[in-house]
Parts: structure tokens; C-alpha cells; sequence
């Protein structure tokens, strides 16, 4: 059509920003996934195996570096915070699976 100006048909749409909610599970899907019922103790959410594999994995083998960490936890009252006390005292990788299932627990205690 002639008739229609050329600026008009340069025009694209912007992109709609992704939502912080998108942009975090992108990131760190345990920020988003539905974490469970609510636990008044994070060890509650944590079985035995994946307690094993903590300790190894993000506590250097030491369950007592564990056992601070969790009253550290438990005393605490939002996520941001926990990942604040975590990022600050620990070297995790914050993608990994073992990460994921501890963050999870986590929510569970820290989620309302």
C-alpha cells in the first residue's frame, strides 16, 4: 500500500522486559519451585541420604559445620537472607543440583 508511511512499517513492537520472577528462575529455579509444606526446622525437609550428601558436598565433610549452619538457618527469617549468610560463607555453585535440593529445604522453613 502507497499510502502507508515508511517510518510505520519499521515500527517492531519492544520486547516486554521478563519479570524478575523469570529473570530469578532462569537463574536459580529453587527461587521459584513450589518448595512444600512449611517445617519449623530446615533437618525436618532434609532426608538422610541428602543430609550425607550435604555434609560431603557443601560442608567439606564436616557435620558440624553442617549442624551450625542449619541452627543459623532456622533462626533465619527470609530467602534473601539465607543466601546472603550462604554466598558469604560458602563456595557453592548456585546452579547445581545438590544446591537445589538444600535451597529447596530451605524454602521450606523460610517460605511464610
Amino acid at each position: 500500500d502507497q499510502n502507508v508511511p515508511l517510518y510505520a512499517a519499521a515500527q517492531v513492537a519492544p520486547k516486554a522486559a521478563p519479570s524478575v520472577v523469570e529473570v530469578m528462575a532462569e537463574t536459580h529455579p529453587w527461587r521459584t519451585d513450589m518448595p512444600g509444606a512449611p517445617v519449623k526446622d530446615i533437618l525436618s525437609a532434609i532426608s538422610l541420604n541428602d543430609r550425607v550428601q550435604f555434609i560431603n558436598v557443601l560442608f567439606q565433610g564436616d557435620p558440624v559445620i553442617f549442624q551450625q549452619t542449619r541452627a543459623k538457618i532456622n533462626a533465619m527469617t527470609s530467602l534473601d537472607e539465607v543466601v546472603d549468610y550462604v554466598t558469604a560463607n560458602f563456595n557453592w555453585d548456585m546452579s547445581s543440583q545438590v544446591v537445589y535440593r538444600f535451597m529447596m529445604a530451605v524454602r521450606r522453613k523460610v517460605q511464610g
